[in-house]
């Protein structure tokens, strides 16, 4: 009997020990990661795939993603975001929506004239716009339940890693505010619930970055219709290349050329012509909160001809104004035509992206 007794609460220790080990296993949280932007290893995988650097140097590619685009843990577990690139990580109130990235001023805009001393049409009948006040004021919130908005704010500098503990379980949609379109989710389970391990999180994000390659290194075969320019192209996911399509586009005086946006971008362009002086102070007034109306809006009023020549606007100039396939605003179009009219050279950039340039040749 006192062996058998002896036997029993050795057992009874094993199982109270035992136990003890899987609720501590239970109480341990765990940090994920997610990259906002590319991860490290896209351009080792684009080796692997044979992308070269030239292609990176000339069609600048970019993932508009978060990598993994789905990230499942348990209730009290951490999500550490790494920010690389111009991106915000938006968690609103459950079933809410991104912030907008651009909203309009208290004043209407004046006082812009064109090269020959005119007064732009759009002079006191649109108002000033600019960036969004509350995307640079972070939340100071270091969890999250569903119940109000939480937002990292623009990237300023180097950020740190953003970490956010989430406490209570649902799905949760997040958004970039300056890129519509960029959506990740975090599936937040009950604690001791299964989830996807280390392992299996690294193989989402190869595949997810693997698939984003493979379809950036289709979009240069992709064709234009007859007199039209693409500023940019894209496919579903996020992926970006930073180029006209075609760079050089050569047609007969008269010709209405149209510059539009891609399918899937979650970008936005102009196409924007005049002196190299004045793109260049356009583009670097696009770097700040105000922004300058004389590009945000086309240089001729809605429903007229924009009209390109060597005097137009006085100086050559002629702008589509902002272009967005995403925006649910009716003023903002996802297409503008221009004329030529005389025949010469002419270049354009995106003021948004000043290194995106391209070329239009009359004859």
């Amino acid at each position: 009997m006192r062996r058998n007794g002896s036997r029993a609460g050795c057992a009874t220790a094993v199982v109270l020990v035992a136990l003890s080990a899987a609720s501590g296993a239970v109480a341990k949280s765990l940090t994920k990661s997610v990259s906002v932007g590319p991860p490290p290893q896209t351009n080792q995988i684009a080796a692997k795939l044979g992308v070269t650097k030239k292609f990176g140097q000339q069609f600048s590619p970019d993932i508009n993603a978060y990598f993994n685009k789905k990230t499942t843990i348990n209730v009290g577990d951490t999500v550490s975001f790494v920010v690389r690139g111009f991106h915000t990580v938006d968690f609103p109130a459950k079933g809410g929506s991104a912030l907008p990235l651009i909203v309009p001023g208290k004043t209407l805009v004046s006082g812009v004239n064109d090269a020959a001393g005119n007064p732009f049409w759009f002079n006191g009948k649109v108002p000033n716009v600019g960036i969004n006040p509350a995307l640079f004021g972070p939340s100071k919130a270091k969890t999250y339940n569903g119940s109000q908005r939480w937002d990292s704010g623009a990237p300023l500098g180097k950020p740190k890693p953003l970490k956010l503990t989430f406490t209570k379980a649902g799905t949760y949609h997040y958004f970039c505010d300056i890129h519509p379109g960029m959506i990740g989710t975090v599936v937040v389970k009950p604690a001791g619930a299964s989830i996807p391990t280390a392992k299996q999180d690294a193989a989402a994000t190869v595949a997810q970055v693997t698939a984003a390659v493979k379809a950036a290194g289709k979009l240069i075969k992709a064709k234009q219709p007859a007199n039209t320019v693409s500023l940019g192209e894209s496919a579903p996911g996020g992926v970006e290349l930073f180029d006209m399509f075609p760079a050089s586009l050569t047609v007969k005086a008269g010709t209405t050329v149209t510059f539009h946006m891609s399918k899937h971008t979650f970008e936005t362009h102009t196409a924007t012509f005049g002196p190299t002086p004045v793109l260049k102070t356009l583009a670097k007034a696009f770097e700040g909160v105000n922004l300058p109306a004389q590009g945000v809006f086309p240089s001729d009023p809605p429903g007229s001809t924009i009209t390109e020549s060597p005097t137009a606007h006085g100086d050559g100039f002629a702008n589509t104004g902002a272009l967005d396939n995403n925006s649910k605003s009716t003023t903002i179009p996802s297409s503008g035509q221009i004329d030529f009219t005389t025949p010469g050279t002419y270049h354009f950039i995106c003021l948004i992206h000043s290194f995106m340039r391209g070329t239009i040749i009359v004859k």
